[in-house]
């Protein structure tokens, strides 16, 4: 999870294992909290997360994990406990 990303990014191993189909001609570029950029590929993916499921676009990284950006986050109410490492949906009172 990271509330900076604005996207959620899928880890390529994550297309070759499910067989996911690359979304032709489009890019992306991404851009690092230190400069860097860098031209990804989407996909289009069922994600599973907090119970919801989220059908759409994401964004394929060269990384052994994803990255659940606000594009998720954002409509799932989430507790997060620093001090324990953890972090559970929120309900409301």
């Amino acid at each position: 999870m990271d509330s900076g990303a604005d996207v959620t990014l899928v880890p390529e191993r994550a297309r070759t294992v499910l067989g996911l189909s690359l979304i032709q001609d489009k890019h992306y570029e991404l851009a690092g909290f230190d400069g860097s950029t860098s031209l990804v590929l989407p996909v289009r993916l069922e994600l599973l997360f907090g119970g919801r499921a989220f059908r759409g676009q994401f964004l394929l990284i060269d990384q052994a994990w994803g990255i659940i950006g606000r594009n998720v986050l954002n409509a799932i109410p989430l507790l997060l406990n620093g001090p324990h490492l953890t972090w559970d949906e929120h309900s409301s009172p």
